[in-house]
């Protein structure tokens, strides 16, 4: 009992410490919070179009082929054609380009389907073409579908007749997408976790080498443990605070659905953090003075951000390079945040985020152990 007791005001005494520190109330808390509102005002209400489309051929007609195939020349951006409308996806099937819509990577799918190009009873070609976008977001499929209307229009113009022949089906996805702001805030909430786990221990444990507490520490009854852990309890602390914030600035704000599990975002969001925790550890414990510390800790964190999807999707890197960051600490943690709040998976879709996570923990918190110095 005495043992948790004096965790728990280790963790009391360096929290009211931390209270004091004003560098680390912005950054912990009030600077996540900022993030969220940039994104938010830039993102939530944003109806820009954007131009990544599958698209999908499958003409059986001779004609049809033949004026679909001049009309996505025409369209799709390629190295011949720098003023086209559309960026086309490369997908597996029909099924792969829901999902990817699904996930943001695909705004609409195009569809020419077998009929197109068929004769019609005036002796002309005639056929419609399929718009299919992400629930919610009307404002792209009326663009795209006006975009096609105008081209097939002037196909029709070009045959002699009157518009009307070839035509759009502008058509809703069953299944709602994610916004920008979705990827966004998934993204920010990792970044928070990083900022506590990482920068907070980081900084903290040399500024006690510092001034001699933690060799004070040392030489008393206090074991490292009970040190560590009570500084960890702070930090948790201080992270649940600047959380709650985000949280409620996303959904009361900017109308942020959280569409899975709250208690399997939580779960996983403190298992993330306890890992995090090892880069702090890692950092602090070897570092001698909160100079070396800070400078570590930010050749650690700038490749944390930017190369696991924290403020930028990673579908929008390279293949090659998305490959190469999914074993970034950080990478599994933002994409399972991503995959619960937006898509409501459970631990069970989440095992491979899950055990790189664990991976790193035990790599993290063994290295942690081995560098770790009291002065």
């Amino acid at each position: 009992m005495n043992y948790f007791k004096t965790i728990l005001t280790l963790a009391v005494a360096q929290l009211k410490s931390l209270g004091r520190n004003y560098i680390y109330v912005f950054f912990m808390v009030i600077m996540p919070v900022m993030f969220v509102l940039l994104f938010g005002m830039l993102y939530s209400n944003s109806n820009s179009f954007s131009q990544d489309a599958a698209i999908f051929n499958e003409s059986k007609t001779e004609v049809g082929k033949q004026i679909s195939t001049n009309l996505l020349k025409n369209l799709v951006k390629s190295d011949d054609n720098k003023k086209g409308v559309f960026n086309q996806k490369e997908v597996k099937d029909f099924a792969d380009a829901q999902e990817r819509m699904i996930r943001g990577e695909v705004d609409v799918i195009i569809k020419f389907p077998k009929n197109f190009g068929e004769i019609a009873q005036t002796g002309k070609p005639k056929g419609e073409v399929e718009v299919i976008y992400r629930a919610g977001n009307s404002s792209t499929g009326q663009v795209t579908a006006g975009v096609l209307e105008k081209a097939m229009s002037e196909v029709d113009t070009r045959m002699g007749r009157e518009p009307a022949h070839f035509t759009v089906k502008s058509t809703e996805s069953a299944q709602e997408g994610l916004t920008n702001f979705d990827f966004a805030i998934s993204g920010l909430l990792g970044y928070t976790l990083m900022m506590i786990g990482l920068m907070g221990i980081s900084n903290a444990v040399p500024e006690d080498k510092k001034t001699g507490a933690l060799k004070r520490i040392h030489a008393s009854p206090v074991t490292s443990a009970q040190y560590l852990l009570g500084y960890c309890l702070a930090f948790i602390v201080l992270g649940l605070i600047a959380l709650t914030i985000q949280f409620a600035v996303a959904i009361f704000v900017f109308d942020w659905q959280m569409r899975g599990d709250w208690l399997t975002l939580i779960i996983f969001m403190f298992f993330s953090l306890v890992m995090l925790f090892g880069t702090g550890l890692a950092v602090g414990g070897w570092a001698k003075d909160e100079q070396q510390a800070s400078g570590l800790a930010n050749l650690v964190m700038f490749p944390l951000m930017f190369l696991s999807g924290t403020f930028v999707p990673r579908f929008l890197m390279p293949d090659f390079f998305q490959r190469l960051t999914d074993f970034v600490p950080l990478t599994p943690v933002n994409d399972g945040i991503r995959m619960i709040a937006t898509e409501n998976y459970g631990f069970a879709q989440l095992l491979p985020q899950i055990g790189i996570i664990g991976l790193w923990l035990i790599v993290l918190y063994v290295l942690a152990i081995k560098v770790f110095r009291w002065e």
